[in-house]
Formats: C-alpha cells, sequence, structure tokens
C-alpha cells in the first residue's frame, strides 16, 4: 500500500501539498456507532510530525473527543483516508482531474498513538479550552459527519483537505475566532511551504517549476496556510491558548527543512539535449536526428503540462504558465525542412523572449527562469545558422 500511495503522492508533491492526506487504513467497525456521551466531551487536536514517506512529509492531523468516561476510550477523526484499493492508475487519474474521494474515519486514541509511534512521527496534543456548548458543537459536527450520507468529500490540496476540515469545524464552533484577523498575508507561499516538506526530493521540487502552476506562487492569507498541520496547530495555540503539549518525540535523525533545489541540474540536463544540435551545427551532419533529440522531450513536456491543464479542475495543473512556453507541437519540428524548421523555431524563440519579460516584470508567477534558459539555447540554435569559419590560406606551394 505504501508504495501505490507513494505514487499518488507524486501527484500531491507536485502541487506542494503532499502529504497531507493520511494513508493508514481505519477501523470503521470498532467505532462507528458512536453516541453523544451524558457529559460533554474534552475536545483535543492532535497533531503528527512528518514522517519518512512521500506522503508524511507535511504531517497529519485529528480531532479527538474524551469523555472521561469510565470505559469509553478516546475517539478521533481522521478526514485523510480514501480508498487505496482501486488501482494507482485510477487513483491518479481522480487525483489529477479533482475527483478523488475523502472520507472521514473514527479511530480509537490507542490504535492511532501507537501507529504513529510505530512510524517515529512527533505527536503533539492540544486540549480545547472551551465551554460547553462548543464542545457540543464540535461533537455534533463529528458524529454527523461518520454517517454515511455525509462523510465523502472531494479533496482539494489546499482548499478543502483533512486538515482544513478540523480548521472550519473549530472555527464555527468558537464563532469564527480562528478566521477573524486571519485574512493578514502569509510569508510563504504554498510553493515554499511545499519546498520545506520536499527539501529531501529536490528532484520533485524542479520538475515543479514545469508541472505546477502559478496557484502556488501567489500570495496566501493565514487562513489559506492553516491547510498545512503546523499552521494550526500554532494558530490554534494563540486564539484558544491551548499549548501544544509533546506527547511523542521523534527518535530517528531530524527530516531536513531546506535543501537543494535541483535546479541547476535541471537547468545541466535540459542544456545537454542541445549538445547534439550543437555538434550538428558545427559539423553540418545528423541535423534532423540532432533536432529530434533536443526537441522531443520538450514536445513530451508540454503533451503532459496541456493534458492535465486541460483534464484537471485542480487550479495548480490547470493554470500552468509553462504551458506558454512547452508545446506539445513541437514534436513536428525534425519533419519540417531546413526554411520551415528555422521559421518555426524564430516564432518560438519569440515565445520564449516574452515569457521571460512577463516573468521579469512579475506578470509570469512561476519560477520559469530555467525552463526558458533550455528554451533559448534549443530554439536559439535551431532558429540561426552559425557563421562558417573563415578558411585558412593557402601558403604557396603547400600540400
Amino acid at each position: 500500500m505504501k508504495s501505490l500511495a507513494a505514487t499518488i503522492a507524486l501527484v500531491l508533491v507536485v502541487a506542494g501539498a503532499a502529504g497531507v492526506a493520511h494513508a493508514q487504513k481505519g477501523r470503521m467497525g470498532e467505532v462507528y456507532n458512536l453516541q453523544p456521551g451524558a457529559t460533554p466531551p474534552v475536545i483535543e487536536l492532535y497533531t503528527f510530525g512528518r514522517g519518512e514517506i512521500i506522503f508524511e512529509k507535511f504531517g497529519h492531523t485529528a480531532l479527538c473527543i474524551n469523555y472521561n468516561e469510565q470505559g469509553r476510550e478516546t475517539v478521533c477523526f481522521n478526514y485523510g483516508v480514501t480508498d487505496f484499493s482501486m488501482g494507482g492508475g485510477a487513483l491518479t487519474w481522480n487525483f489529477i482531474r479533482g475527483k478523488q474521494k475523502f472520507f472521514v474515519e473514527p479511530i480509537p486514541l490507542g490504535g492511532m498513538i501507537a501507529f504513529y509511534r510505530h512510524e517515529d512521527r512527533t505527536i503533539w496534543r492540544q486540549a480545547l479550552p472551551l465551554p460547553a456548548e462548543q464542545a457540543r458543537a464540535i461533537e455534533a459536527k463529528l458524529l454527523h459527519d461518520i454517517k454515511p450520507e455525509n462523510r465523502f468529500y472531494i479533496y482539494d490540496h489546499f482548499a478543502d483537505n483533512c486538515t482544513t476540515r478540523l480548521r472550519d469545524i473549530i472555527d464555527v464552533a468558537i464563532g469564527g475566532r480562528l478566521r477573524e484577523g486571519s485574512g493578514e498575508p502569509f510569508p510563504l507561499t504554498f510553493r515554499q511551504m511545499g519546498r520545506r516538506g520536499l527539501a529531501e526530493l529536490p528532484p520533485l521540487i524542479a520538475f515543479g517549476d514545469f508541472a505546477v502552476g502559478r496557484a502556488l506562487d501567489e500570495e496566501i492569507s493565514l487562513w489559506q496556510a492553516m491547510f498545512h498541520p503546523f499552521v494550526l496547530r500554532d494558530h490554534v495555540e494563540v486564539v484558544l491558548d491551548a499549548p501544544a503539549e509533546l506527547i511523542y518525540e521523534r527518535r530517528g535523525p531530524p527530516i531536513p527543512e531546506d535543501g537543494p533545489t535541483n535546479r541547476g541540474w535541471a537547468l545541466v540536463i535540459g542544456l545537454a539535449f542541445a549538445l547534439p544540435l550543437l555538434a550538428s551545427k558545427l559539423t553540418g551532419r545528423f541535423e534532423r536526428t540532432a533536432v529530434a533529440i533536443a526537441t522531443v522531450p520538450l514536445a513530451l513536456i508540454g503533451l503532459i503540462i496541456w493534458t492535465a491543464a486541460i483534464i484537471s479542475t485542480i487550479p495548480g495543473l490547470r493554470w500552468n504558465e509553462a504551458i506558454f512556453l512547452y508545446v506539445p507541437f513541437d514534436v513536428v519540428l525534425p519533419f519540417l525542412g531546413a526554411v520551415r524548421r528555422r521559421q518555426y523555431a524564430r516564432v518560438r524563440l519569440g515565445m520564449f523572449v516574452v515569457g521571460s519579460l512577463l516573468t521579469a516584470l512579475g506578470v509570469f508567477l512561476q519560477p520559469l527562469w530555467v525552463p526558458i534558459v533550455i528554451g533559448y539555447a534549443l530554439f536559439g540554435l535551431i532558429a540561426f545558422e552559425l557563421p562558417n569559419p573563415p578558411l585558412a590560406p593557402r601558403t604557396p606551394g603547400g600540400v
């Protein structure tokens, strides 16, 4: 299940939000028929640290109801469950199209704690100091959501995930105090938050420049940033004066939050595809083959991001500024004659010039400089002929 979840998490990672979903199988049958307690429960927010597996890199959250009654175990509500039995192809297709259903599942506290300790993930608990009517409101909402007709929702990486669900439940119960004042700008964008989570996976950061669009680079508010478990934890602590109590601390080495982006390597790899083209220009041989080597990878990237933009409802995939730079039609270049090939390449080179100007002016928000430089090199070599080197003068009587 973990290898399959990692495949699906790749889609989430590209959007900067992988790992917010939780892949643990719940134990629905054990606690499904829940009833309100005789007394108002204590509401507890649990936050779980980052794990080793790709979909665990951003942590997780659960909201629990503790009745403090003899023989009645605290029950936690996990909104990050989905059906991983449908197969990797169906899951990936549903995620890309923004159609994957998630659901809430009640889990006994003891089993949940044991699971995260086994995963060696740090655990924090916050007992929310709520009056009885607010605790009852959260209890009622949680019990409402586990009913078969209410438990499913369409997962959205940033706007509707297992953490934003808890944020909204708490906020409604306490009269909007979480949202109050949370419209102020957050210091990080979604892409920057994603980079912190993917510090150990720099190739995905570089790939995200091509694959995921401007929605990750727009200014976000503190309210939006509470899609992230750690941001929600910290804001709840401030608003409700509910300090996070450390229940378990990771024993393994710390998981890095910063590191290389691999954008330099992406540039080197991209420029490497131009080397056969440069050699062809210098020697005058195998130009069509060299053009194919240089441009077919660009066309494939264009096909991927154009397809995602067409079929997906996810803003990060749909509004991708790289579709202006990388287009699937580049696949025709090896089949064009020399004159038309140069004409086509000059049009494409002009598109990269416009793209670089829009990026420099801040109209384009994505970090597109690596894709732009690669495009300049490849299409510049196709668009223009290199000057012929002058012939060396022959000496009298020379051979």
